[in-house]
C-alpha cells in the first residue's frame, strides 16, 4: 500500500483506503457484483466531494482509480480508490486537502441524526482553517508572480463550498446506497481509511439509514416465513430471519398477544422453530423488506408447549 501511495503522490490530490471488514471479506474475498456497485459508489462521492471543494459546483469529472490487494496484516478486503489531479492551482490546498475532503466524505455517508451537528462543525472548522491557508499561499503567490489576486474572493469561494455540502449529502444518496451494497452479505462494515488513519466506519445502522428515506410502507399484508432471532416482549421488536434469506430483518409484533406469557412468538424464538405470519412490510428501492409489521400468525402455524 505504501508503494502504491507514493507512486500516486505525484498526479493524485487524495488516496483513500476503503476496508471490507467481516464475512467473506475477512478471507480477502468478496462478491464481485456488490464489490462492483460498492465502488461506483464511493467513485462517485470521492469524485464530487473533491470536485465540489475545487471548483463550487456539484459534478463528477474528476477521475477515480482504484486498486485492489491482498491485505496480509489486515483480515479484510483492502481497495485502495485514488482522487486523479486536473488542472487546477493544486499548490493551494497543500496537506489540507485530504483531511477536509475526509471529513466532507464522512458528512456525506453520516446517519445525519445525533452525529450529524458533529461532523457539520468538524467539516467548517477544517474549511476554516484551510481558508486561511489559501489566503496565505495565495498572497505570496501573488507577490512571486506580480499579480493581483483577490484573497476575499478565495474566501467567498470556500464559504460557498461550504453552503453547498448539504446540498451534495442529498443528491448523493443513492450513490451512498450502492457504496454500503456488501454490508450484512459480503462484510459486516466498510472502514474508510485517508493517511494510515481510519476517519469512519460504515455500519448495518447506517446502511439502514440511507435505506429507510426512501422506504416505501406495502397496503396489504403479506404472508412470510421466518425465524425469530430476538424478541422484546414489553415493547414487541425483534429480530426475523426470513426463509431463503441470511440476514436479520427488524420487524414490530403488533399482534395483542406479543406481551402474553409464553406466547407464540416467544415459542417460536425459544425453538428457533421457522414461524408463519402475516405482516405489512417497509420496502427499500429495490423491493426488499428492511421492516416488518407483524399483525398475527397464520392460522397454520404450529403450537409450542
Amino acid at each position: 500500500m505504501e508503494e502504491i501511495i507514493e507512486t500516486a503522490q505525484a498526479n493524485c490530490l487524495c488516496v483513500f483506503s476503503v476496508r471490507y471488514e467481516g464475512r467473506d471479506a475477512a478471507s480477502h474475498q468478496i462478491d464481485l457484483n456488490q464489490l462492483g456497485q460498492s465502488m461506483q459508489g464511493f467513485a462517485r462521492i470521492f469524485a464530487s466531494s473533491a470536485n465540489l471543494l475545487l471548483t463550487g459546483r456539484l459534478s463528477t469529472q474528476l477521475d477515480v482509480h482504484v486498486v485492489s490487494m491482498p491485505v496480509e496484516e489486515h483480515h479484510c478486503f483492502e481497495v485502495i480508490a485514488m482522487v486523479k489531479s486536473m488542472a487546477t492551482s493544486k499548490e493551494l490546498w497543500s496537506g489540507a486537502f485530504g483531511a477536509v475532503l475526509a471529513a466532507v466524505v464522512q458528512y456525506v455517508l453520516s446517519r445525519r441524526d445525533q452525529d450529524d451537528m458533529r461532523y457539520l462543525k468538524e467539516t467548517i472548522r477544517m474549511a476554516e482553517e484551510l481558508k486561511e491557508g489559501m489566503a496565505v499561499q495565495a498572497a505570496l503567490l501573488a507577490q512571486e508572480r506580480q499579480h493581483q489576486i483577490d484573497v476575499r474572493q478565495l474566501s467567498g469561494a470556500v464559504e460557498k463550498v461550504l453552503s453547498a455540502i448539504d446540498k451534495l449529502a442529498h443528491a448523493l444518496r443513492p450513490a451512498a446506497r450502492q457504496a454500503l451494497t456488501p454490508i450484512d452479505r459480503s462484510c459486516d462494515r466498510i472502514d474508510l481509511h485517508a493517511n494510515g488513519e481510519r476517519f469512519i466506519s460504515i455500519t448495518t445502522a447506517h446502511k439502514r439509514a440511507f435505506a429507510d428515506a426512501d422506504a416505501i410502507v406495502s397496503d396489504h399484508l403479506t404472508p412470510f416465513t421466518g425465524v425469530i432471532s430476538e424478541f422484546d416482549m414489553t415493547s414487541g421488536t425483534c429480530m426475523v430471519t426470513l426463509e431463503g434469506d441470511a440476514l436479520r430483518t427488524p420487524a414490530l409484533v403488533l399482534d395483542p398477544i406479543f406481551n402474553r406469557p409464553n406466547n407464540i412468538y416467544v415459542g417460536a424464538m425459544a425453538s428457533a422453530f421457522p414461524l408463519r405470519f402475516l405482516a405489512k412490510a417497509e420496502l427499500d428501492a429495490d423491493g426488499q423488506p428492511i421492516k416488518l409489521y407483524i399483525s398475527d400468525t397464520s392460522e397454520h402455524a404450529p403450537e409450542f408447549a
